[in-house]
Parts: C-alpha cells; structure tokens; sequence
C-alpha cells in the first residue's frame, strides 16, 4: 500500500456561507444605490462618490472572503488570501492559541515563520483547531 492511500484525505475550511453572502448582499445594494444616483439627476458628485467607495469596499470584502481559505492535509498547514499562499508543516506550528470574546473565538497559530490567524468566522473553526494541534502534536491546555 503506498503512502497516498493512508493519508486521509485533505479537508477546506473557509468563511461561513452566510457571512459570503451578506458581504455580497451588500454589494448589491450599493451597486444598485449608484445606478440610481445614475437616474436622478440631482445627485452630487459626493454622492456618487460615497456609493463608489461602499462598492469598492464590499466588493473587496467579497473577494477576500471568497478566496480565503485553510486547507488542512498529510503535508501541513495551507492558507490562501487573496495575495499568498502560504503552507507550514505541522513540525513547524510551535502552539495555537485559543482566544475566546463576546463576539467570537480567535485562534492564533505561532509558528517558526511568524503567526497565522483565524476567527470563528470559518466554517468548522473548532474542527481546524483540533486538526492543527493533533498533527502537529500539541497538548491541548
């Protein structure tokens, strides 16, 4: 049997769905709110403006939720944004810190080549913590 058949299978963690959505829900709207800016003829240039900015902004948010991804595999750890991809073996994840607030549960994975960082905001959060501190062979304090 060779070693491809006993590694399991890679899993992907990304943003909630739901979170994708709004962001792009968002977009829509001020797409739309500048397209009517584009009907009334009384609108001002701060007007349009200030659409233009709503649009770039959630159309920037929208691209990096819709690239961001960890993917979790026999080889290490993989994140991709918008500009990177960045892979760490586990025998380089040094801790994973569990950071928990009212609005959520951060989790920051030190590294040998700096720190990685993820939010509750992930699909399966709890899952990828698990993931990450059993390969790289972390105690769970």
């Amino acid at each position: 049997m060779d070693r491809r058949s006993r590694d399991p299978a890679p899993e992907t963690f990304r943003p909630r769905a739901f979170l994708r959505a709004l962001v792009l829900a968002a977009d829509t709207l001020w797409i739309a709110v500048f397209c009517l800016l584009l009907l009334y003829r009384g609108a001002s240039g701060s007007a349009f403006l200030s659409a233009a900015f709503f649009i770039l902004l959630f159309t920037s948010c929208a691209w990096f939720y819709g690239r961001l991804a960890y993917t979790v595999g026999a080889g290490g750890l993989t994140v991709r944004s918008i500009g990177d991809v960045r892979h760490v073996e586990f025998k380089d994840i040094l801790a994973v810190d569990v950071l928990p607030s009212l609005v959520g549960t951060s989790y920051a994975v030190r590294t040998r080549r700096g720190a990685l960082q993820f939010s509750s905001l992930i699909t399966g959060h709890e899952r990828l913590c698990s993931l990450i501190v059993d390969a790289a062979g972390l105690s769970a304090d």
